[in-house]
């Protein structure tokens, strides 16, 4: 019988466990692994056989189709007495021994079917951004420089400028706060404050938005939600995922047109992605503007408010793809 392996985190992940509650009201064998079993769960790697066994479960011949849900992070591996700095170069290089041991295992499940592909888990968002314009999609303008002084020249092109993490959006815990990366717009007072010279930083051009469109994609179809903000307001924040929560937000089942999908569809193919959260801004003159993808994205949202219900979508796909695959 096969089976699909689920790599995820050990704590409550909602692009997770609603799927994995479809998979088990279909009765639907599964093995769900966090990256603490591979310290805590007997772990074997045969190179010559070229197999995985986990707590006595081959892998390699009984998992069909892989699930990947933002497994790999950094684990306090040293359990003895404090050695100070000696601790923390001890814990960063077990990371690294870590690392390179799951490298190893995704290398020997590389022939399952994995959702996205391990081609996407390092996407660069630029690279994507360039990809898309090439493509024909609308892309805002956007720069990445270390100098203040193209930043004012790219300020005066595009008039209205936004600041953003390049790869993580991360966040920060001081005593009882904590503090998140978004979407920033730059005011006239932080361009004040920047520096001459800086650490390498991306900016784009603002968009003039109608509304933002949230996509969840996979294998060719497309769930697709306006998310709707009072136009009388000018209190919305230019990042929506701060205005998620606000009652004045209204989420909407959307068609996008068949050209913007077919574009999308073209760029998925070339990224080699499967499935995707796709952000879309719909613009005050008419036109679509592509903004990013994110493979393991979050769609809980849209699933629930516009009734998609997709994680039971994803199971059931995932079911059929396990059920057809052949290794």
């Amino acid at each position: 019988m096969p089976m699909i392996l689920i790599l995820s985190h050990k704590s409550y992940e909602q692009g997770t466990d609603p799927v994995l509650e479809w998979l088990l009201y279909y009765k639907y064998p599964f093995r769900k692994i966090v990256i603490e079993d591979l310290l805590t769960t007997h772990l074997l790697i045969d190179s010559q056989k070229g197999e995985v066994t986990l707590d006595g479960v081959n892998l390699t011949k009984e998992v069909h189709t892989v699930f990947y849900r933002r497994f790999k992070k950094n684990l306090s591996v040293y359990n003895g007495i404090d050695l100070g700095n000696v601790t923390n170069k001890i814990n960063k290089e077990s990371n690294i021994e870590l690392n390179a041991v799951i490298d190893f295992l995704f290398f020997l499940l590389k022939d399952k079917l994995w959702i996205p592909q391990t081609t996407a888990f390092s996407i660069n968002k630029e690279i994507v951004l360039f990809t898309a314009r090439k493509l024909g999609l609308n892309v805002p303008r956007s720069i990445v420089t270390t100098s203040k002084s193209e930043l004012i020249e790219f300020k005066r092109q595009v008039k209205d400028v936004i600041y953003k993490p390049f790869e993580l959006i991360s966040y920060y815990e001081t005593g009882h706060y904590t503090y998140s990366c978004y979407t920033t717009p730059l005011s006239k007072a932080a361009m004040n404050r920047i520096p001459i010279k800086f650490f390498p930083s991306l900016f784009q051009e603002l968009i003039d938005a109608e509304y933002e469109i949230r996509i969840f994609y996979l294998d060719g179809h497309f769930y697709s939600s306006a998310v709707l903000r009072p136009q009388f307001s000018n209190e919305h924040n230019v990042d929506i995922k701060l205005d998620f929560d606000k009652i004045e937000t209204d989420w909407v089942a959307y068609e996008l047109p068949n050209e913007v999908k077919e574009k999308i569809k073209q760029l998925m193919n070339t990224l080699k992605l499967i499935t995707g959260s796709i952000d879309i801004i719909k613009c005050k003159d008419g036109k679509y503007y592509f903004l990013e993808v994110n493979p393991v994205g979050q769609y809980l949202a849209p699933s629930y408010l516009c009734n998609y219900n997709i994680p039971k979508i994803i199971s059931e796909w995932l079911i059929e793809k396990d059920k057809n695959m052949k290794i």
